[in-house]
């Protein structure tokens, strides 16, 4: 399921927008959540509550609070992965938003054909080649990047999905399942997972700390080893060892 959000202050054209991505999203039999913001203040509010946005379309001359620029290096102090596209008619403003990494602009008024193309390739070249971990909650499909994940916790029947979203309330994430057949997915990508203990598997990337007993997370997070997974967790950390020499 991809994420996108919408800001624009006009609220006539933020309804032709999101009309414009709805289709556009169903000719590329794409399912998509579409949020849609008049303010930059107010879809900030929506990430830090929900979690990250995948795609991002910001009219970068928004009124009233906070522009596009401004709103852009906000969310780049939370989010470096999310795809951000400014829609303007101006080009003013090409030079101030090279800090916030924009992915393409595109001018106004929005053309259904150029809208269409920057989100197919968007989709295809950077959104389909990230490697996902999928799962429902209440009827709700999510598409986790792995590189955002720090843990998988086990708790019965239930997996929690610990990631790096900065707000508490959007950094887990919960459905249910067996922590085994997790396991068995997260193996198939490159990145790696450690089962550190029956009830946690820990993304390696995130480990800053190994210790005989324990490790220990970027966040602070600390893990103890259990007895059956020392030796793997050891192997795995002396193999790292000599691919870093």
């Amino acid at each position: 399921m991809i994420r996108l959000g919408i800001c624009e202050d006009v609220y006539e054209e933020m309804i032709y927008c999101k009309k414009l991505v709805d289709r556009i999203m169903a000719k590329l039999s794409r399912n998509a959540n579409v949020y849609s913001f008049q303010s930059g203040e107010d879809l900030l509010m929506e990430i830090e509550a929900t979690g990250n946005m995948d795609i991002l379309l910001v009219d970068i001359e928004l009124l009233g609070g906070m522009n596009g620029v401004e709103f852009g290096r906000k969310l780049r102090e939370i989010d470096n992965n999310a795809v951000m596209i400014f829609i303007s008619s101006h080009d003013q403003y090409c030079k101030e938003v090279i800090d916030v990494q924009p992915y393409a602009f595109i001018d106004k008024p929005i053309s259904s054909e150029r809208l269409e193309e920057v989100l197919a390739h968007v989709i295809h070249t950077r959104l389909d080649k990230r490697e996902c971990f999928c799962f429902s909650n209440r009827k709700t499909q999510f598409s986790m990047p792995l590189s955002e994940i720090r843990y998988f916790q086990s708790d019965k029947r239930q997996i929690y999905v610990w990631t790096t979203h900065n707000n508490a309330a959007a950094s887990r994430y919960v459905f249910y399942g067996k922590l085994q057949k997790v396991e068995e997915t997260v193996a198939k990508y490159k990145l790696k997972f450690l089962r550190i203990r029956k009830s946690f598997l820990v993304n390696a990337n995130f480990i800053v700390e190994y210790a005989a007993d324990r490790v220990v997370l970027d966040d602070g997070t600390v893990v103890e080893i259990s007895k059956n997974y020392k030796t793997a967790v050891r192997e795995y950390y002396m193999s790292s060892l000599k691919t870093n020499l």
